[in-house]
């Protein structure tokens, strides 16, 4: 399991190694959403996001091991392992580490196990909090459960406003968020863009993934709401269908060897499109 303390030890490295280390915003319990940016400030930015859903911290440490990946790369991208720091130390440590959330938790979770988790420590489905077609999607909740739960208004969690703000700010020309499982590449949200289904083709065929059309009756996503502000993205979900949550690490090796080049190359067949 990539827990928040390696996430946190990992940025202490990545900062000795001269990455520009800082924080998207905190999360509802206080933790840092730690980003880490390399190459240049100026010019087309990337950002690169995982762990919005806490058992999927295997996309984590994939974002993690890129930022090491592209200490010496020339192009910015921002890469921000993990978007969920509190569903990641409630699957880690437990229900008696959430502060005021505790009752609430256990009584939504039926047990103890909190190892398939998906959701913040208010029961909000991050991937369903962002403003695209709130509330539409398939399988979404209207009351806080372990995932699927769409959150009282859009944007209503700490963790999916602080990424809204930054991406604003930063105004990246690509966005990629990573998920576990089905090594599928999801890029359409009802835009009339041909330069984005070549793109999103481009990285299906770089990792030997299948590109997805059509929206899934997705809503609510993250990749979902960039599409709607103009910035081309995709969702990109690593390991193959077959293995069961959680995953760690040996589950997905081979894919975490396939993506760690994958920010420099969209940089390069962005600018050349």
């Amino acid at each position: 399991m990539y827990t928040y303390r390696n996430l946190q030890e990992d940025f202490s490295l990545l900062s000795k190694k001269g990455a520009r280390v800082g924080s998207v915003g905190n999360s509802v319990l206080n933790n840092r959403i730690y980003y880490a940016h390399t190459g240049s400030d100026s010019g087309s930015q990337i950002i690169v996001t995982g762990g919005i859903h806490a058992r999927e911290n295997v996309t984590s440490l994939l974002v993690v091991k890129q930022a090491y990946r592209h200490l010496n790369c020339a192009m910015g991208i921002y890469f921000v392992p993990m978007l969920n720091p509190d569903g990641a130390v409630l699957i880690e440590r437990g229900w008696r580490h959430v502060g005021r959330y505790t009752s609430m938790v256990r009584q939504i979770n039926g047990s103890d196990d909190f190892s398939l988790w998906k959701a913040n420590v208010r029961g909000v489905d991050l991937n369903n909090n962002f403003d695209a077609k709130f509330g539409l999607g398939k399988g979404n909740l209207t009351k806080p459960s372990s995932h699927g739960y769409i959150g009282k208004y859009p944007f209503s969690e700490p963790e999916s406003a602080a990424i809204r703000d930054f991406t604003l700010k930063v105004k990246p020309s690509y966005t990629v968020s990573y998920h576990a499982k089905g090594r599928e590449v999801y890029w359409y949200f009802g835009q009339d863009n041909a330069r984005d289904k070549v793109m999103a083709s481009k990285i299906a065929r770089y990792l030997d993934y299948k590109r997805v059309d059509g929206d899934m009756q997705s809503a609510g996503g993250y990749k979902d709401w960039c599409v709607l502000q103009g910035i081309s993205a995709v969702t990109i979900e690593i390991g193959k269908d077959e293995l069961s949550h959680p995953l760690c690490e040996g589950d997905v090796a081979e894919d975490i060897e396939r993506n760690l080049d994958l920010p420099q190359k969209i940089h390069l067949w962005n600018k050349n499109f």
